[in-house]
Formats: C-alpha cells, sequence, structure tokens
C-alpha cells in the first residue's frame, strides 16, 4: 500500500508540473506571439483565408502565384505534396512542360525565362514562399488584372520580401499570401 500511496503522490506531481509547465508556454506564446500561436492564419473581412505557413493554390491572374503544387481532395479537403516524380523520369518531364506553356500562356508579357520554382513542386508540396525573382517575373500579368502598373506591383511585392541581407543565405523570398493580402488592399 505504501508504494501505491507514493506512486499516486509521483504521479499527480508530475501531473501539476506538466500542467503547469503548459500553462505558463501556452500563456507566453498567446501573451507576446498570438499571430504565431494561433497559426499564422490570414483573414479577408474577417473571415479566415489561409495561413502564411501553408500555401493555398492561388490561379487568379490578379494574384501572385506560389509554386506549383500537387493538389488532391474532394469538398472542403485538399491534400497537397510533393509530386515524387523523379526529374528523369517522362511523366515528369511532361508535367512541366505542360504547367510551363499553361504559365506562359497566362503571363504573356512576362520576361525572360519562366522561374524553375513556378513549374515544380517543393519537398513538402506546402512551401509559402518563393524567390524575390519568380515573384517579380508575374508583375506584368498581375497588374494587368489589377488595373495598376506594373512598377506598383514590383513595389508592392518587393516591399513584401526578406531583408537583402539574407541574400547571404540565398535568394530573397516573398510570401505568396502576404504578397496578396497587400495586392487586395490596393484595389480595395
Amino acid at each position: 500500500m505504501k508504494t501505491w500511496l507514493r506512486a499516486g503522490r509521483l504521479l499527480l506531481g508530475c501531473m501539476v508540473l506538466v500542467g503547469l509547465y503548459t500553462a505558463v508556454i501556452t500563456g507566453i506564446g498567446q501573451t507576446f506571439f498570438s499571430q504565431q500561436a494561433n497559426g499564422s492564419v490570414t483573414t479577408v473581412k474577417g473571415k479566415v483565408t489561409g495561413s502564411t505557413l501553408i500555401a493555398q493554390p492561388e490561379t487568379g491572374d490578379g494574384d501572385l502565384w506560389g509554386r506549383a503544387m500537387a493538389v488532391s481532395g474532394t469538398g472542403n479537403t485538399l491534400q497537397a505534396g510533393p509530386t515524387n516524380l523523379s526529374p528523369a523520369s517522362t511523366a515528369y518531364r511532361q508535367r512541366t512542360q505542360a504547367l510551363a506553356k499553361t504559365i506562359q500562356a497566362r503571363n504573356p508579357d512576362a520576361r525572360g525565362v519562366i522561374p524553375q520554382e513556378l513549374i515544380t513542386t517543393s519537398g513538402s508540396g506546402v512551401d509559402p514562399d518563393i524567390s524575390l525573382a519568380a515573384a517579380l517575373w508575374q508583375a506584368p500579368r498581375i497588374a494587368k488584372a489589377r488595373q495598376l502598373t506594373v512598377k506598383q506591383v514590383q513595389r508592392i511585392i518587393s516591399q513584401q520580401a526578406t531583408p537583402a541581407w539574407t541574400g547571404v543565405f540565398g535568394a530573397q523570398t516573398v510570401n505568396v499570401a502576404q504578397v496578396n493580402r497587400a495586392l487586395a488592399k490596393t484595389n480595395a
């Protein structure tokens, strides 16, 4: 019986300690990092439209497009992930060539080669960021659809870019959801 009482006290003590730790960490998160602690959700007119941490498929001409996504699902459920196709496979080449044709047709005024990341998926399939160069490449299409100048769209995109010093660690990036939110404010 003595062992059961000790075990019970130890269990109760651990439950209090773990519960207290959880409450303190949750309180700190909600107080100082509320946006991040709640999933970094984006809203439009009070309605949750997504998260800045998870890419959503964007297909409107007035929106910035992110990386290609392998999306499937029905109803309100979408499953996204990488394609798992080898760059050496015929299916991969056919997929990227078809996507390149579609993107080029929807971006007739864009200059230069289509950025590779727009026709390939990321490892997770839900990468929310693209390079600044890939975002700026889309500016003519976005400007035309939103009846803005290309320079206005480029400025909005550049304002959302990571700081230039981060280029030391790789290309500057932009978060697609944040750029689209900033674009929506200009047409509001």
